[in-house]
């Protein structure tokens, strides 16, 4: 009997030293998650929007390629409620160029054209130089499956005909990285 007495007393007194253990826990969880989720990156990785058919090497947007090019502005530029995008990449082809310009002088961001020499470095680039930020790149269905696989981890293709898939790479810092495939 005195040791349910003894019980008794020591409880009243547990809960008083739990409750702000647990408080502190649930809020360093909240703080990570709120961390996490501010600095994650967002890259939209496109190919090169339809070119026209001719022997030229660097062929430039077709009509459709051009009207592919206009959709992704309008969809991009409304990603954010500030502003669509922080930074918008491109390989060194005038196709890929030509894909992203309307988005360009929409949101008056430059185009940062990137050589096939320093492709490799895109990814590295982007995750430090742009942490938590939206970020386009359009390439060609070579270097895609390069860049996605370098941020994410994970191995996509690109068809030689497929134009309007885009590929939406998250980039937390904390959490696992995620890759979502959608067509424009």
């Amino acid at each position: 009997m005195q040791r349910d007495l003894d019980k008794m007393r020591r409880r009243p007194f547990f809960f008083p030293l739990v409750l702000p253990v647990l408080l502190f826990i649930a809020l360093v969880a909240a703080a990570a998650w709120l961390f996490d989720a501010r600095a994650t990156t967002v890259v939209f990785v496109v190919r090169h929007a339809e070119v026209e058919a001719g022997n030229d090497p660097d062929p430039p947007l077709s009509v459709e390629g051009r009207e592919r090019a206009a959709r992704l502005a309008t969809m991009l530029s409304k990603a954010r409620p500030v502003r669509g995008l922080d930074a918008i990449f491109a390989s060194e082809f005038r196709r890929a160029h030509q894909t992203v310009t309307p988005l360009s002088e929409t949101l008056a961001l430059p185009v940062n054209v990137v050589p096939s020499a320093t492709w490799a470095d895109l990814a590295k680039r982007i995750t430090r130089e742009h942490r938590g930020e939206y970020v386009l790149v359009a390439g060609n269905p070579n270097n895609i499956p390069q860049l996605v696989h370098a941020l994410s981890g994970e191995t996509v293709t690109v068809a030689e005909d497929d134009y309007s898939t885009m590929f939406v790479v998250f980039v937390p810092q904390v959490s696992k990285t995620k890759v979502v495939s959608l067509r424009y």
